[in-house]
């Protein structure tokens, strides 16, 4: 009979056989440039909010080809929202579904499904930390996170999510 310690290692190791499969079918996209991501993270901050780093970007050519552009808002000294949007990691989005399916509530935190704009993702909040996060991935291939740090809860960012232009970004999926 098996022990659950050697269970656990025996599903991970099948957990990481498959990944590996799945990676090496998937081909990767060249991504897009990003100052065309950019352009999706440069919204307006919140009512009472302000810009503390405008909208910057990369795009790393090699070892593997990854471009991102975030841009961050304040409020007060304690109150932080960032966006992020990621391109490259083209063959892992996939197995986001599985974390997007994923719902959880503790004394610390909850994570649960939800949906902005028609595109299902994952909304996360730590309540000592007054952490929020939505993750969201957009055609399978551009990982969105809306992180804020000092909220009460995640409304905000559920309507800082809510003025991103993810169709357009879905658009540039080529």
């Amino acid at each position: 009979m098996l022990t659950r310690k050697v269970k656990y290692v025996l599903i991970l190791a099948g957990a990481a056989f498959l990944l590996s499969s799945a990676f090496s079918l998937v081909a990767q996209a060249q991504p897009v440039h990003f100052k065309e991501l950019m352009a999706i993270v440069a919204i307006d901050p919140p009512k009472d909010w302000k810009v503390s780093e405008k909208p910057k970007g990369k795009t790393l050519k090699s070892p593997m080809q990854v471009s991102e552009a975030e841009v961050e808002f304040k409020s007060g000294d304690d109150k932080k929202i960032e966006i992020k949007i990621v391109d490259g990691l083209g063959s892992m989005l996939p197995f986001m579904s599985m974390a997007q399916s994923m719902e959880m509530e503790s004394s610390e935190e909850y994570m649960k499904p939800i949906e902005v704009q028609g595109f299902k993702g994952t909304e996360k909040f730590e309540y000592k930390d007054k952490k929020g996060e939505i993750i969201l991935p957009v055609a399978n291939r551009f990982m969105v996170t809306i992180e804020g740090k000092g909220m009460e809860n995640n409304d905000l960012i559920k309507e800082v999510a809510g003025k991103l232009d993810l169709k357009k970004l879905a658009g540039m999926a080529k």
